[in-house]
């Protein structure tokens, strides 16, 4: 199972990292149509925000780059 929480506290929880990109997905306001539209402009969000370059090769690579980025933090 992977646990995570937002820059906003929210926890998350999933049983793949994919997962834990669909959940992100949910949580906004105005859904992305798709997981990769979602993707692009987690992206774009996470590079004019602290300049991160968070990948969109796949959801496991998104997430591992929004771990990496800060933008998800591991709950244990």
């Amino acid at each position: 199972m992977y646990r995570y929480k937002t820059l906003d506290g929210k926890p998350l929880e999933a049983e793949s990292l994919r997962g834990i990109a669909d959940a992100l997905m949910r949580e906004m306001f105005i859904p992305d149509p798709t997981l990769e539209a979602w993707m692009q402009g987690s992206a774009k969000r996470a590079k004019m925000w602290n300049g991160s370059v968070i990948r969109t090769s796949s959801p496991e690579d998104h997430v591992r780059d929004l771990i990496e980025a800060g933008v998800l933090t591991p709950l244990e």
